[in-house]
């Protein structure tokens, strides 16, 4: 994927890796970079040849949050009219819908500061990998703002809604064991080996039928809102979807012939 200044996209292996690539500023998100993460994540998303997503950020640090310069717009942008302002925060908000509604899994590795909207990135994503020096805050409430990249949202599910009120209020740090401890952080491994060990889980995941991942994925996103009965209903329609794939076929196939199976995402 060519064209693009503050990120770098790798597809291999089923593996498409998106790094943020302005190291000199902790890559902090300015415009460029909110727009190219979502065009990043819209190519994964659309590649037959990918089945899985792999966020990462270069440098000491995964992301410093928004970029100074961009936040010091925010009271010229505020001014104009409220459709105006709403359109510039659709904008930034853009990257986080689409890398939450990915039918396929997406994994946030998290070295150094995770601050603000980076915070919020890896919050989008379905998994995350802490690397033991990470630090996670949400520090918009020191600015006279909220989070509101879908951050709120994805935090409450995650750890509860009364730790999250307490996060978002506080902007305290969170360190890589508490994160753990409270569900934050899937796996918590030594810096010098994040990449390998994010890769590492990820393609645990996507050593299954890609189907079954998305299918399942859809219903735990929504299982929080969704009535047991109507969970039921939904649950044998993708098990239905499930059942009638080849890669379905293909796991059963290699169950009996004793081999690794050879999926293919339908």
């Amino acid at each position: 994927m060519s064209g693009l200044e503050t990120v770098r996209y790798e597809a291999r292996d089923g593996i498409a890796a998106i790094t943020l690539a302005r190291p000199d500023k902790r890559n902090a998100v300015n415009r460029e970079m909110f727009a190219e993460i979502a065009e990043a994540a819209e190519q994964a998303g659309s590649d037959p040849d990918v089945h899985g997503v792999l966020l990462a950020g270069e440098g000491p640090s995964f992301c410093a949050g928004i970029d100074l310069a961009l936040l010091a717009e925010f009271g010229a942008l505020a001014a104009l009219p409220g459709s105006q302002f709403r359109s510039f925060v659709k904008m930034a908000q853009r990257p986080y819908r689409v890398l939450a509604s990915l039918e396929k899994p997406a994994l946030a590795a998290v070295q150094g500061h995770a601050l603000g909207a980076g915070f919020q990135l890896a919050l989008a994503c379905d998994l995350r990998v802490l690397a033991s020096n990470a630090k996670l805050a949400l520090l918009e409430t020191r600015y006279g703002i909220i989070p509101d990249l879908g951050g709120m949202h994805a935090l409450a599910r995650i750890v509860g809604a009364g730790r999250a009120k307490e996060l978002v209020w506080t902007g305290r740090t969170v360190e890589p064991e508490e994160a753990e401890r409270i569900g934050l952080a899937n796996r918590v491994v030594d810096e010098r080996k994040l990449m390998d060990e994010a890769e590492t889980l990820l393609r645990e995941v996507l050593a299954h039928s890609p189907v079954a991942v998305a299918q399942s994925k859809s219903l735990l996103d929504h299982a929080q809102e969704t009535p047991l009965e109507v969970e039921f209903d939904r649950e044998a329609q993708a098990q239905t979807t499930c059942v009638q794939s080849e890669d379905h076929q293909e796991a059963v196939a290699a169950f009996f012939e004793k081999r690794s199976p050879r999926f293919k995402g339908r």
